[in-house]
C-alpha cells in the first residue's frame, strides 16, 4: 500500500458503508414483458439491466420510484434496482439519458443533513474526469445548485460546509445522472465507529458578516469557569465580555441592544432585554455571534446577535451523561461544592421520519464566603431546565419541528457577599419557558417556505428576609433589603420567510423576504420600605422612603418585513443588499434599514478574501426603561453634619416620558475585514469594527429630583482586533486573537428608582469598556508524549484591562466619574488534561484541572465609596479551583 493510500485510510474510520441506489424503469412491449421479468426475478444485478435494454430496441428509460409496478395496456414498466457500495451519505437518482452525448449537460445538487432539512450556503465543487475543475457553486436557500454546460462524462462531486463532516463522491455520470442529492453529516463527539471524511478549513467565500462561531466540539472541550452555563462559553470568542451579573456584551454594546436567538426564536426578556434563558450546553450544536455586517433578516438589535442552534436526534438512539457525582470543597469543614448532572437522549420516533432530542439538565451549589461568620455565611443555588425537541417529516416536502424549553431557578439568599450580609439578602425565584413550532415547505420549483411561532414567558420574584429597615453605611449594608418586587414578561413571535429559486440576471440571485411579528408585554408590582443612609460617624445623612405601592402593565406590538438579495456576478464576488421596514407601537412611526455588504476572493484559490459592509440598526424598544415613571415615587430627606435637622424641603425623586416623541435608538456600522490562509493552514483574519449611535434612550436629572427621558445619548465604539487559527484532524485546534477597542458614551449613568445615587447625567467610557485584549485557547491530543499519549490537554486564557467604576461619598454623591478608576487587571489561565477510556462496553470521558491556576483574584464588585475606611477593597474574589468532570458518551 503507497503512502497516499495509506493517508487516506486513516482519515476514514471502519464502518459498514451506505449503499447508493439507481432506479430506472424501462418500457417494453407486451410480447417482451416475460422475459424481462424473468431476468429481474434473477437478482437486481448490473447484467440483468444490460440483457433488458439488449431484448429492447424501444426501450423508453423513466425515473420511478423503488418497488412500485406500473401497468398500462400498451406497455408494463418493471423497476430493477442495482445497488452499488459507495461513499457514505450520498443519494443518486439517475435519470436515463439517451445513448448519445448531448453537449450542455447539467447535475442538479440537492444538499440535505441527516434529518433531511436543506443546507444553504454549502461549497459544492466538480472536477472532470481529466482534472479540469469546473467553477464551484454554493447552495441556495432549498439547499440546491445547478451546475450548466458540463461535457458528457464522469466527474468527482466535493460538497463542504463548516460544522458538517465533508462527502466526496468520485464517480458522477454527468450525462446519465441528472439529479444527486447528497447528505451531510453534523460533525459530533462520536462514540460508535462511522466512516467519515476530515473536513478541513477553509475560508468561507459565502460569508460576509461579521461572525464569530463556537461549534459543539468547542463548547464541550474547550475549560471555562462555568461550563455548565453557555453564557460562561461566550466570552471565548473575541469581542465577547461578561460583566460581573453574567450578561453579555459585544463588540461595546449594551445587552439590551442584542438580540439572543434560540433555532431562530427571539429568546430575550422582552422586559428587561437580558439575556435570562438558559439553555443546556449538551444541546447547543454551534454559536454565532453577529457583530456586523449581519443581514436584513435579523434586526431589532443595534449591537448584534447571539445565535444559539441546537441538535436533533436521528436515526441512532443516543445517550450521554455529565457530572452526575457531585464535588466537595473544604472551606470552614467539608460541605457540598456543587452538583450539577445533564444528560441527553436522542433517537428516532419513527426511523427515516421522525426523530426526538431530550437534554434534561440540575444544578446544585453552596457558596461560602470566608468574609461572613459562620452561619450567616453560605448561600445555596438550585436550578433545574430540559429542553425538548421532535421533527417530523409528515411529507417529502413538510418538516414540522416542536421544542419546548424550561427553566427553574431559587436562591433564598441571592445576593450574599462580603459587602451584602444575611441580613439583607432576597429569596428570588424565576422561571421562564419557550415553545416554539416551525414548518418548512420544498417546492419542485426551489422556493422555500418557512413559518414559524413562538411564545416566551418569564417570572421573577424578590422578596427580602424581613421588615427591619434597611441601613446603608459607607463600608456595608444591615437590616432587610427594602423591596420585594414581582415581574412576568412575555412574548408571542410569529416569523414567515419566502426563498425564491435562483434568479439569473447578471449572475445569480438568491433573493429572500419575511416578516416577523412580535406582541411583547411586562406585568410588574412593587412593594417598598423606607431606607436610611448613616455617614461614618454613624449620623444620618438622608433618609428615603416611597409613595405607594405600585403595579402596572405596558404591552408593545413590534411589525417588521425585509428583503435582501444574495448577488453573486461571478464565482470570487459576492454582494448582499437588504432592507428593512419596522414599526412599533411605542415609537409610533416607521423607520427603515437599509445594509449592503460584499466579500470578494482576491486570489483564485480562495487564499485570501476582502469583506466590507455598512448598515443601519434600529434598537428595540426596552419596555422596563419606558416604564419607569410608573414605577413609583421616592422621597428623600437631607440632614446637616448633627443627623438632626433637614437641610431643606424633601426632594421627590420620580421619571417623566413624554411617549409622543419618542424615538428608535440607531447606530450606523460599518466594517472591514481581509481574511488570509498562511502556510500550515494557519488562517489569518485582520479586522476593523466602527460605530456609531444616536437618539440612544437616557434620563436626564433636573434640579427638581424630576429625571426626564430624552433621546439624546450618543455611543461610539471603535475596534481592531487580529486572530489566527490552527485546526487539526480530529476537531482538535487552536486560536489567538488581540482586540484593541474603545467603547464610550456621553449617557454611562442608569437612573432607577431603587438606585440612591444623586448625580447628573455624565459620559465617560461605558461600564464594560476594555480597551486592550489578549485570548487564547485550544485543545489537542499529547501523542508526542509517550506516556500521555491516551490524554488530551485543553487551556483557555484570557487577559484584558480592567472595567471601570465610579466613586460616591457617603451620600451616594458622585464625586468621580466613571473610568476614574479601574478593577485590576484581570488574567485567567485554565489548564485541563482528560482521558476517554472504556468501561462496562461504554466510552467514558474523565477531565480533571485548574480554573485560574494562577490564582488570581479577578474581583467583580468594590467599595467605591470615598468616606469609607475600608475604600477601594475588592469584593467577589476568584481563586484556584480544581475541578473535575465525568461524562457517559455512550455505547461503543
Amino acid at each position: 500500500m503507497d503512502a497516499a493510500a495509506m493517508q487516506q485510510q486513516g482519515e476514514r474510520r471502519e464502518a459498514p458503508r451506505l449503499e447508493r441506489t439507481w432506479t430506472a424503469a424501462y418500457d417494453f412491449r407486451v410480447a417482451q414483458t416475460q422475459k424481462a421479468r424473468e431476468l429481474c426475478r434473477r437478482g437486481p444485478s448490473l447484467l440483468a439491466v444490460l440483457a433488458v435494454v439488449a431484448i429492447s430496441e424501444a426501450a423508453q428509460p423513466r425515473a420511478q420510484p423503488a418497488g412500485r409496478e406500473l401497468c398500462s395496456k400498451r406497455q408494463i414498466r418493471i423497476p430493477c434496482q442495482v445497488r452499488f457500495a459507495e461513499a457514505p451519505y450520498v443519494a443518486f437518482t439517475s435519470v436515463a439519458a439517451p445513448s448519445e452525448p448531448q453537449a450542455n449537460q447539467t447535475l442538479l445538487v440537492t444538499v440535505v443533513d441527516e434529518n433531511s432539512v436543506a443546507v444553504p450556503a454549502a461549497q459544492v465543487m466538480l472536477t472532470e474526469g481529466g482534472g479540469r475543475a469546473v467553477p464551484r457553486g454554493e447552495t441556495d436557500h432549498a439547499g440546491r445548485y445547478l451546475f450548466r454546460d458540463l461535457h458528457h462524462g464522469n466527474y468527482e462531486l466535493r460538497v463542504a460546509k463548516e460544522g458538517f463532516y465533508e462527502v466526496i463522491e468520485k464517480e458522477v455520470h454527468v450525462g446519465e445522472t441528472e439529479r444527486a442529492e447528497v447528505t451531510l453529516n453534523h460533525q459530533r463527539e462520536f462514540s460508535e465507529s462511522v466512516n467519515v471524511i476530515y473536513s478541513p478549513p477553509a475560508i468561507d467565500p459565502a460569508k460576509t458578516s461579521s461572525s464569530k462561531e463556537l461549534t459543539s466540539s468547542e463548547i464541550v472541550n474547550l475549560p471555562y469557569t462555568v461550563t455548565r452555563d453557555i453564557r460562561y462559553a461566550l466570552p471565548l470568542l473575541p469581542g465577547v465580555l461578561q460583566d460581573g451579573a453574567g450578561q453579555l456584551h459585544v463588540n461595546g454594546s449594551s445587552t439590551r441592544e442584542i438580540v439572543d436567538q434560540l433555532d431562530g426564536f427571539n429568546i430575550t426578556d422582552s422586559g428587561t432585554g437580558a439575556f435570562n434563558m438558559r439553555v443546556s450546553v449538551d444541546a447547543v450544536r454551534s454559536i454565532d455571534v453577529e457583530s456586523s455586517r449581519y443581514p436584513a433578516e435579523d434586526g431589532k438589535g443595534a449591537g448584534g446577535l447571539i445565535s444559539l442552534t441546537t441538535g436533533m436526534g436521528d436515526d441512532r438512539y443516543r445517550y450521554s451523561g455529565t457530572d452526575f457525582i457531585p464535588s466537595i470543597q473544604n472551606r470552614r469543614g467539608l460541605h457540598l461544592n456543587t452538583w450539577t448532572p445533564r444528560g441527553a437522549f436522542s433517537g428516532p420516533l419513527r426511523k427515516g421520519k421522525a426523530w426526538f432530542l431530550l437534554v434534561p439538565e440540575g444544578e446544585y451549589d453552596v457558596d461560602i464566603f470566608r468574609e461572613l461568620p459562620p452561619g450567616a455565611d453560605q448561600n445555596s443555588v438550585l436550578r433545574v431546565g430540559n429542553l425538548a425537541k421532535a421533527q417530523v417529516n409528515w411529507r417529502p416536502s413538510q418538516i414540522l419541528t416542536g421544542s419546548f424549553l424550561t427553566n427553574w431557578f431559587h436562591s433564598p439568599h441571592a445576593s450574599l457577599s462580603r459587602f451584602n450580609p444575611l441580613e439583607t439578602t432576597v429569596d428570588l425565584r424565576d422561571s421562564a419557558y419557550l415553545l416554539a413550532f416551525k414548518n418548512q415547505s420544498f417546492f419542485s420549483s426551489g422556493m422555500l417556505l418557512e413559518v414559524g411561532f413562538g411564545a416566551t414567558q418569564f417570572h421573577i420574584h424578590e422578596q427580602p428576609r424581613g421588615s427591619q429597615t434597611y441601613v446603608i453605611t459607607p463600608d456595608a449594608t444591615r437590616g432587610n433589603f427594602f423591596e420585594s418586587s414581582a415581574r412576568r414578561a412575555g412574548r408571542q413571535q410569529f416569523i414567515a420567510s419566502l426563498a425564491l429559486p435562483p434568479l439569473r440576471k447578471f449572475g445569480r440571485h438568491d433573493v429572500k423576504l419575511g416578516t416577523d411579528l412580535d406582541q411583547v408585554s411586562t406585568d410588574e408590582s412593587f412593594s417598598r420600605n423606607p431606607f436610611v443612609i448613616l455617614r461614618e460617624d454613624s449620623t444620618l445623612a438622608r433618609q428615603a422612603s416611597f409613595i405607594g405601592n405600585p403595579a402596572f402593565e405596558k404591552d408593545n406590538f413590534e411589525a417588521a418585513v425585509y428583503v435582501e438579495d444574495r448577488w453573486s456576478p461571478s464565482d470570487r464576488l459576492l454582494v448582499e443588499p437588504g432592507v428593512r421596514f419596522e414599526r412599533d407601537e411605542v415609537t409610533r412611526h416607521p423607520v427603515l434599514s437599509p445594509r449592503l455588504a460584499s466579500s470578494y476572493m482576491l486570489t483564485r484559490g480562495g487564499e485570501t478574501k476582502l469583506t466590507w459592509g455598512v448598515g443601519v440598526y434600529y434598537d428595540a424598544s426596552i419596555l422596563e426603561v419606558i416604564s419607569r415613571p410608573r414605577t413609583g415615587q421616592r422621597t428623600d430627606v437631607f440632614y446637616d453634619s448633627t443627623g438632626q435637622n433637614p437641610l431643606g424641603p424633601p426632594v421627590i425623586t420620580s421619571f417623566s416620558v413624554d411617549e409622543r416623541n419618542i424615538k428608535e435608538p440607531r447606530f450606523v456600522n460599518w466594517s472591514v475585514s481581509m481574511e488570509r490562509r498562511l502556510p500550515s493552514s494557519v488562517y489569518f483574519q485582520a479586522e476593523f469594527i466602527g460605530k456609531r449611535g444616536r437618539d440612544g434612550w437616557t434620563y436626564v436629572n433636573q434640579p427638581s429630583g424630576l429625571f426626564v427621558f430624552e433621546n439624546t445619548r450618543r455611543d461610539r465604539y471603535h475596534s481592531v482586533e487580529i486572530t489566527a487559527r490552527r485546526r487539526f484532524k480530529g476537531g482538535h485546534a487552536l486560536f489567538a486573537a488581540y482586540t484593541r477597542s474603545t467603547a464610550r458614551s456621553n449617557a454611562v449613568l442608569n437612573f432607577t428608582l431603587d438606585d440612591p445615587l444623586f448625580s447628573q447625567q455624565v459620559g465617560g467610557p461605558l461600564p464594560w469598556d476594555a480597551p486592550n485584549r489578549f485570548q487564547s485557547w485550544g485543545w489537542m491530543p499529547l501523542s508526542w508524549m509517550p506516556r500521555m499519549k491516551a490524554f488530551d490537554f485543553a487551556y483557555s486564557l484570557d487577559w484584558r484591562d480592567g472595567f471601570p467604576f465610579f466613586l460616591v461619598n457617603q451620600e451616594q454623591e458622585l464625586v468621580a466619574p466613571p473610568g476614574a478608576r479601574r478593577f485590576p487587571t484581570y488574567f485567567a489561565l485554565n489548564l485541563f488534561l482528560e482521558r476517554r477510556f472504556l468501561f462496562l462496553g461504554r466510552q467514558w470521558a474523565l477531565r480533571a484541572g485548574f480554573n485560574n491556576i494562577t490564582n488570581r483574584h479577578n474581583p467583580t464588585s468594590v467599595d467605591n465609596n470615598v468616606d469609607s475606611p475600608r475604600f477601594l477593597t475588592f469584593g467577589s474574589l476568584e481563586g484556584r479551583a480544581l475541578t473535575g468532570r465525568i461524562r457517559l458518551l455512550g455505547r461503543k
